[in-house]
């Protein structure tokens, strides 16, 4: 974008100032044709880093405009995750479930894990229906939604039977120009997902890790450990 802001286009809006050698022994007071030149000097350049500014504008304003966010899909998907910190074998990902995280009477929790750390896939097929994220079983049963991951929390789930399961809002699907899947987004955030791997083997995707919150022992897995992550939505 800024090379269309050619040298031309640029002096077009600046001020054209007489050389000063021009001047010189017309009799014109010194003091005078000083304060002239050193006037217009100082807005000749205020005016064109006002034009660099304006074009810098124009590229964020281009940039953000360039990304569609959508609240809804059509179709079912499965999440993978990008390594943001080294080159990736492929462009997808490495392909992500959801792992256990314990239960209690009526209600169980996931976590969302790679499949290599945990090697099953209950809940094959995701969707994301007006910014919430739900799970389906193999049967094709719907009990399960993400919950709103706090900074330095997993990307969580909620298993139940009780009712209607309640679904958390805030997740979105981003469009970018250069990607070729959508990114997952949590109240319009997408790098800002990290893998961490947790004491007890399993490899969860945790968001905002670089939050302030207590190192280890408090914490199940090392901060230092993770590394960062866009999470791409993969069509099934």
């Amino acid at each position: 974008m800024l090379d269309a802001f050619d040298q031309s286009s640029v002096g077009a809006v600046l001020p054209q100032c007489e050389p000063e050698a021009a001047y010189k022994g017309s009799g014109h007071r010194t003091g005078t044709l000083s304060a002239y030149f050193s006037f217009c000097r100082s807005v000749s350049l205020m005016l064109f880093f006002c034009t660099i500014s304006f074009a810098a504008v124009v590229v964020l304003v281009l940039q953000v405009t360039a990304q569609k966010v959508e609240e809804s899909l059509p179709f079912n998907f499965t999440l993978a995750a990008l390594n943001l910190t080294i080159p990736n074998a492929n462009l997808t990902g490495v392909p992500l479930v959801l792992g256990q995280n314990g239960v209690v009477a009526g209600a169980a929790f996931e976590v969302t894990s790679t499949f290599a750390s945990y090697p099953y896939n209950d809940f094959p097929a995701l969707s994301l229906q007006d910014t919430s994220l739900r799970a389906f079983m193999s049967d094709g049963r719907w009990m399960t939604n993400a919950t709103s991951p706090s900074s330095g929390g997993t990307l969580g789930w909620l298993t139940t039977s009780f009712r209607p399961p309640t679904a958390d809002k805030g997740f979105t699907a981003v469009a970018e120009p250069d990607q070729p899947f959508l990114q997952l987004a949590f109240r319009g955030l997408t790098a800002i997902w990290a893998l961490c791997p947790f004491n007890g083997g399993q490899v969860n995707v945790v968001f905002n890790v670089s939050a302030n919150i207590p190192p280890p022992p408090f914490l199940p897995f090392n901060p230092a450990n993770c590394y960062a992550v866009q999470l791409n939505l993969v069509p099934i």
